[in-house]
Order: structure tokens, then sequence, then C-alpha cells
């Protein structure tokens, strides 16, 4: 991405935003103190150490040694925080190009703050599933010593194991009326067969 250039109030807050910050070298010129990406490295692990390894970065004077740095940022670090650098970006930054480090650090501001609110809502939910899983797991402690409720669940399935016995015995009471009741209509169609046989034999 080609990053877009700022406003006098946004290089405010972005001066002010770095003066918070502990870094191991007296800001003189930004652009240059920039440069190599060995500060900006910095800035990162002030909120996120666990993202930078600041041994990474040295403090570099060829352009080699600060295009390596940059890379390295924009692989490990940057992706991470969603986003990368393009080309242009990276090489108006070591070129100390107005307002180029201004630029990106602008957008790192912005990307940092955004991580940082994602890992406490991951943070919050982490704690609420924590609270839900030891609820749950002091409800079934509690239903394993409160001799009450044990025998409040054992009174329900005996209940339950009474009602589904007595079922059982109405299905197989109703079965046997069922057997009867067809021997009853068999016996009644064989006199009725007979009789019909008796009238044929006297005509």
């Amino acid at each position: 991405m080609d990053l877009p250039p700022l406003s006098e109030l946004e290089l405010q807050n972005i001066y002010s935003w770095l003066d918070k910050i502990p870094l191991s070298r007296p800001k003189k010129n930004i652009q240059r103190d920039f440069a190599d990406g060995a500060m900006v490295a910095e800035v990162v692990y002030h909120y996120l150490p666990k993202l930078v390894e600041k041994h990474n970065y040295p403090q570099a004077h060829s352009i080699q040694q600060k295009q390596y740095n940059w890379s390295t940022l924009n692989l490990k670090v940057f992706k991470k925080l969603g986003f990368q650098l393009s080309k242009n970006d990276i090489d108006s930054v070591i070129a100390c190009s107005p307002e180029a480090v201004e630029r990106v650090l602008k957008l790192l501001q912005i990307k940092i703050e955004k991580y940082l609110e994602q890992q406490k809502e991951l943070e919050r939910r982490a704690l609420e599933q924590q609270k839900q899983q030891q609820q749950q797991s002091q409800q079934k402690q509690q239903m394993q010593d409160d001799p009450l409720q044990n025998q409040d669940l054992r009174l329900i399935l005996a209940e339950k194991n009474q009602a589904i016995t007595e079922l059982k015995e109405t299905v197989e009471i109703l079965q046997l009326k069922v057997k009867k009741l067809e021997q009853l209509l068999q016996i009644k169609d064989n006199k009725i067969q007979g009789l019909i046989n008796q009238l044929q034999g006297k005509q």
C-alpha cells in the first residue's frame, strides 16, 4: 500500500505518541532516527513485546542493512498486525523523504491499538469461558456433595422407572386383550362358517 499524506494535527499526534515511549536513542531528526527500522521495532516492542525480538533489528547505516531490517519487520511483525508496507513506502523511509516515516508510524499506531483491543476481547472471552467452566464444575461438585440433591434425583429417577414399568404392564394387558378378542372373533367366524355349511347341506 502507498500511504496517504497526514494533516498537521495527525503529525502532532504522532510526535506526542512517540514522546510517551522510552526509546534507546534520543530523537534528534525523526526521518534519520527511524530510517533503519530499529526504533520502529522498539515502538512495537513497547506495546507488544511478544511480537518483536529487538536483537533482529540492529542500528544500520548501509542501505542494504536498512532494507533487511524493514523487510524483517514487514514479514515477522507487520504481517501479524494485519498489514504490510509497500516497497515504495520502505524506500521513502530509508531515503528520509519528508513525512514518510510519520505516515508509517501513523498506520502502525492504528494497527497496534486495534491489535490491543482484539487481545483484550480475546482475554475477556477466555475469562468468561473459564468462569462458565468453573461454575459448571462447582454445580457438578455440589450435586455430588449435597445428599438432598442426590436424593431428589434418585426420587425423580425412581418415579420415572415406576411410570415406565406401569406403562409396560398396561401394554402387556392390552396385548392380552387383543389376543382374546382375536380368539373370540375366530370362534365366531368358525360358528358362522358352520351355520353356512349346515344351510347349504339342507338345500
